[in-house]
């Protein structure tokens, strides 16, 4: 799988600079941050956002390294830059990519690529930041894999010697939605969230940490349901971490903690491919039904609970098979309106729905789709 996630001051480290960033208006209903994952593009969303931004957010494009461990360069930061000072750029840190090459320390990995950072054009002092990608699924049932991450970010975090401290994003590894037998998912994921230690460790170098969750139409858009019942869906799976954090014991609350500040659904707008990503090979109209369901979905669960705030994120698929230029710039343009009307001045998830209240845009129905309950079990610890 494939993934993609406002400035935090923790223990006095400065984690991104956004002070060109223009002030949002009163009328906000949060300080939004908006992730965009394109392994093969990104170009038309970054327009579509860019053409109906609003200033109640901040837009951060993870820019896919060119060969997996040197960061993508100045050509990208400069068209991303162009959009405005609310648009940053975050260079991808593949971890399995970085797992197979030197130098064999993890802190000295995250080191040397701040020092490909900064030679590439990053400017912490624009917002642009780090994020890791793909981290590694044994980070839920081996310690020695959280000892990696923790050397890693600390590195990431401190860069070079006179380099500033930079906190990043994580993007960790998820599971499919279509997953039935939840026990031995369930009691890793249970296992990692009680390693107090983990959390506190790595809690200073993180400003985001996102989820991968791409959900499938097929799972949620059942015909002849209620909006708040496909949205209820929807986040069973793409909450499902964080809730099953705020549920657990006190070994949990550092992890709890770090959530509260940081988590956030990295969700799909991926279109027409079978290789991951939720596999939406679906009608147009369906697939712009479903991005608005996931923002009003990730919106109506903020506003009753302590996460994800502001903070929504989607991995995008530049280049569908099959699909013309005018379909993907559709797309592009729903998901860019419903995250202005959900997250702009005096925005509601209902806008992100409709204008008017009427909830058709988050309509989407595919034949035989059926919810999968199973995610409700982490409802409870």
């Amino acid at each position: 799988m494939k993934t993609v996630l406002a400035a935090i001051a923790v223990a006095g480290a400065i984690a991104v600079s956004v002070g060109s960033a223009p002030a949002a208006h009163s009328a906000c209903p949060y300080q939004g941050q908006v992730f965009v994952y394109g392994q093969n593009g990104w170009d038309t969303l970054t327009g579509a956002l860019a053409a109906n931004q609003t200033p109640c957010v901040q837009y951060y494009i993870v820019l896919t390294a060119t060969d997996k461990t040197f960061p993508r360069g100045r050509r990208a930061i400069d068209a991303v830059h162009a959009k405005g000072p609310s648009f940053h750029v975050m260079a991808e840190f593949n971890w399995g990519r970085w797992s197979k090459v030197a130098p064999a320390s993890w802190y000295s990995k995250g080191v040397l690529f701040r020092k490909r950072m900064a030679a590439a054009g990053y400017n912490p002092a624009l917002g642009d930041s780090w994020a890791i990608n793909e981290l590694s699924s044994a980070v839920r049932s081996q310690p020695a894999a959280r000892a990696k991450v923790r050397d890693a970010l600390r590195g990431l975090f401190k860069g070079p010697r006179g380099a500033p401290p930079m906190m990043g994003a994580v993007f960790t590894i998820g599971q499919t939605q279509r997953l039935q037998n939840f026990g031995v998912y369930k009691g890793q994921v249970k296992n990692w969230l009680s390693d107090a230690v983990f959390w506190t460790a790595v809690t200073p170098y993180v400003a985001w940490w996102g989820q991968e969750a791409y959900t499938r139409c097929s799972l949620v858009c059942v015909d002849g349901t209620k909006v708040a019942a496909r949205s209820s869906h929807v986040n069973d799976f793409v909450e499902h971490p964080a809730k099953l954090a705020y549920v657990g014991p006190p070994a949990t609350v550092a992890a709890r903690s770090l959530f509260d500040r940081s988590y956030f659904p990295l969700m799909t707008a991926y279109w027409n491919d079978p290789r991951g990503y939720g596999d939406n090979r679906i009608s147009r109209d369906a697939m712009q039904k479903l991005v608005s369901l996931e923002v009003y979905a990730a919106r109506s669960w903020a506003a009753h609970n302590p996460y994800p705030d502001g903070r929504i994120g989607f991995a995008w698929n530049e280049h569908p098979v099959g699909v013309t230029p005018t379909d993907v710039q559709a797309l592009a343009t729903r998901l860019a309106r419903a995250i202005q009307a959900a997250y702009g001045d005096a925005g509601t998830a209902g806008k992100a729905c409709s204008p008017t209240g009427a909830y058709t845009l988050c309509k989407a129905a595919v034949p035989g789709a059926a919810f999968n309950e199973g995610w409700k079990t982490f409802e409870a610890w």
